[in-house]
């Protein structure tokens, strides 16, 4: 049937599948990327905002220090003061601050305040480290993953004394409120994306799915499936919001070549039992002929008269394999072949040489050539004119006696002229309008009709090698058929 490589067109929702999956994860990805990014963003900005905070109170505590030390003279009223400004002070829990001298004695200190070897290690390197940079030092340190540490400290004035904050950071209060604003509605939202987007995907691949399985099932051999209709109308309320016109038309186009290879499935099984029976009547002649002259039941003297009846038979059989060689070959166009012509002379000879069949009939042929723009047509003569022979003669076949044929051309000045045939037979019904240019198609074929059903899939083969057109409509001024086609015009001189 031709039919085996369909398969390899068949739609791949394999590969749509695996495309949305790799889609899925990118994104799941890049939200992770974006949240690790925006994390550590936020809490870089976090800390340096802690961190500049704590450097203003540090710088405060030796402002403090300084005012008291300046307006009082009672070393005990200092004392009292320095230790209540200190507290003051007081950041958060796990906040110390220190006034403290050049040899890392601690003088004052709030009330939270941190003692041991490893505090005075950390006093002796800030004094160290202010000493050595000048202004406020400070250093944030890492403890665990949830809690950090930052040391901060500054000269105070000429005094000798120097302001010291030691401030511990608990990260998981941070790290709480970030996932519960930033991290958790983020991922409601990722996953309700996710399953919207797989929702529509499973929508959308529905009917590529339908389309795949029909075409799998053509290419085995299957010609009566079809792909559903709610996929072939993009109106339809069941599939306009994952329908796309370009699924509607791949849906419309899968169907309508199902329809092709099954109609010629039929045609052809009918055009093999039509030519099987042309092909055996004349052979049945032609044996029974050849065996009567054998066995003497013909006698001599008539065998010349059943010689000339056979060369009938055989010329039956010849006139029939032209046919077919010529419809396998008549769309490939020599461009040697091509020339100019007249199509107006070229009417009036085919309507003169068809005077016979036209007087049988007593069918009335009307012209009406448009000579504006002239009257010369382009393409390969011998091939043009069967086009207007097969047409006019297949007029004549339908048009019943004392009927009448128009023959109109017209040409668009630019690219071909138009012909047009009408008659005043029956007509073609609307449906079977597309196919009566298919291979073997008999519009009626219950009627007995001459011919094989090639005539007009000629015409379309030789036209289409012409890169011209051919079409049925209903004729509006007899009420048959009126066949409208093209001819090249010729080509533009330099």
């Amino acid at each position: 049937m031709g039919i085996s490589s369909y398969k390899y067109k068949s739609v791949s929702t394999d590969f749509a599948v695996f495309l949305n999956t790799f889609l899925i994860i990118s994104t799941v990805i890049v939200f992770a990327v974006l949240i690790f990014i925006s994390y550590q963003s936020i809490s870089n900005e976090y800390i340096n905002n802690t961190m500049a905070d704590t450097a203003s109170i540090c710088a405060d505590v030796g402002v403090d220090y300084l005012s008291i030390t300046e307006a009082y003279d009672d070393k005990e009223m200092q004392d009292d003061l320095i230790n209540l400004y200190l507290s003051s002070h007081l950041i958060e829990d796990k906040a110390a601050a220190y006034i403290v001298d050049e040899d890392g004695i601690i003088c004052y200190a709030n009330d939270i305040a941190y003692y041991g070897e490893e505090v005075n290690a950390m006093i002796t390197e800030t004094i160290a480290s202010v000493n050595a940079e000048g202004g406020i030092w400070q250093d944030y340190r890492e403890l665990t993953a949830s809690s950090s540490e930052i040391l901060t400290g500054m000269k105070i004035g000429d005094t000798g004394m120097y302001s010291i904050i030691i401030r511990k950071m608990d990260m998981s209060n941070f790290i709480s409120t970030y996932l519960s604003i930033i991290v958790y509605p983020t991922l409601v939202s990722l996953v309700a994306a996710i399953a919207l987007f797989i929702g529509f995907v499973g929508l959308t691949i529905r009917p590529l799915r339908d389309i795949s399985r029909t075409v799998s099932k053509v290419s085995e051999g299957d010609l009566s499936v079809r792909v559903d209709k709610k996929y072939t109308q993009l109106g339809d309320s069941t599939g306009m919001l994952t329908l796309s016109s370009d699924l509607t038309e791949m849906a419309r186009d899968v169907n309508a070549m199902i329809e092709t290879l099954e109609n010629q499935e039929n045609d052809r099984s009918v055009f093999i039992s039509s030519v099987a029976h042309d092909i055996r009547t004349p052979l049945t002649s032609i044996n029974g002929f050849v065996t009567a002259m054998i066995d003497g039941t013909i006698p001599p003297e008539l065998h010349e008269k059943y010689l000339t009846k056979i060369k009938v038979e055989v010329d039956k059989i010849r006139s029939l394999v032209v046919s077919m060689t010529e419809a396998s070959s008549l769309s490939h166009v020599e461009p040697d072949l091509m020339d100019e012509f007249d199509i107006k002379e070229a009417v009036e000879e085919l309507v003169e040489s068809l005077e016979p069949q036209l007087a049988a009939k007593n069918i009335t042929v009307e012209t009406r050539i448009n000579e504006e723009g002239g009257t010369k047509v382009y393409g390969e003569i011998q091939m043009l004119c069967r086009v207007l022979l097969n047409i006019v003669t297949n007029a004549i076949k339908f048009t019943p006696d004392g009927g009448k044929i128009i023959i109109s051309s017209e040409s668009d000045k630019k690219h071909c002229r138009y012909i047009s045939v009408e008659d005043s037979g029956p007509g073609v019904e609307p449906e079977k309008r597309s196919r009566v240019f298919e291979s073997f198609y008999k519009a009626d074929p219950s009627r007995k009709q001459e011919g094989f059903g090639l005539g007009l899939y000629i015409c379309k083969q030789v036209l289409t090698g012409h890169g011209q057109t051919i079409r049925l409509e209903e004729s509006r001024e007899l009420g048959g058929a009126m066949f409208i086609f093209s001819f090249p015009l010729p080509p533009k001189k330099d």
